[in-house]
């Protein structure tokens, strides 16, 4: 089913999986990306189809770290904010390495440098983001945002908006409704954007190994020009399980706001 925009996806996949990983901690060794050689979805196989060790990494961090931001990330506030900051600006610096000098696939330690360098400048953002607790709510909200984006233009083959340039207007529309949502409804827009962050990296996280193309979303609507974005019956039931795994991430996490009423801000979340 993907095959039509292969050719694009294979120059395209180096900066989207360095990027996704960096948004979601930099599981993953970059010297293992450009080995990639995959044609129905899946993020890190190799020539046999089998997931190489990279992937399974990346698959098995991505889950972790998506159900704890889902279930938990108002209890996790800290380290929520930590990571936001981490993710946003880790993950900028990495992408524009990659667009200013992609690295040849013979080019192993250049690439893993360019993780490292992105690593240094996400701990950075996320000190500051810690520092200044404020932008990093802001950036939580940033990632739930783009993480809604991403779900509403999935549920359409070629996405529910056509045009590049106004994909790009919506996906950074959206990231700004989420940056004042959680700057001004604080708590309850905290709860919701992290349950869809999380939810979105947790199936992006299972998508690694079971290959149904929806990790592709981002890949499809952001670095891509001219791509097709393709949906599929499997694709559409990770699109549905997200939505039901980030509802129910937002249930629990209300309960237990509820519980912790009362008592001093414990979890450092704006009160």
């Amino acid at each position: 089913m993907f095959s039509n925009i292969a050719v694009a996806r294979k120059g395209a996949r180096p900066t989207v999986l360095a990027a996704l990983l960096m948004l979601f901690l930099g599981a993953v060794a970059a010297d293992t990306v450009e080995s990639v050689t995959t044609s129905d979805g899946g993020l890190a196989l190799n020539s046999d189809g089998g997931i190489v060790a990279s992937g399974i990494i990346a698959g098995i961090v991505l889950i972790v770290i998506g159900f704890l931001f889902n279930y938990f990330g108002y209890k996790l506030a800290k380290v929520l904010v930590f990571l936001a900051g981490f993710c946003v600006i880790g993950g900028l610096v990495l992408y524009a390495e990659y667009k200013i000098r992609a690295p040849r696939e013979d080019e192993k330690g250049r690439q893993v440098w360019y993780l490292a360098i992105a690593a240094v400048f996400g701990l950075i953002g996320g000190g500051l983001a810690w520092l200044f607790f404020s932008v990093g709510i802001a950036l939580v909200g940033a990632l739930g945002g783009f993480a809604l984006a991403t779900w509403i233009l999935a549920m359409k083959s070629g996405g529910i908006i056509h045009s590049d340039v106004g994909r790009i207007i919506f996906i950074v529309a959206m990231i700004i409704v989420g940056m004042l949502a959680a700057l001004f409804l604080k708590n309850p827009a905290i709860i919701v954007l992290s349950s869809i962050w999380g939810s979105y990296a947790l199936f992006v996280g299972i998508d690694c190994f079971a290959r149904t193309g929806f990790q592709y979303t981002a890949l499809d609507f952001l670095n891509t020009p001219g791509a097709v974005y393709e949906t599929s019956p499997k694709v559409y039931a990770m699109i549905a399980a997200m939505a039901v795994s980030a509802l129910l991430g937002i249930i629990f996490q209300f309960v237990l706001l509820r519980k912790s009423k009362g008592k001093a801000n414990h979890y450092g979340v704006l009160p």
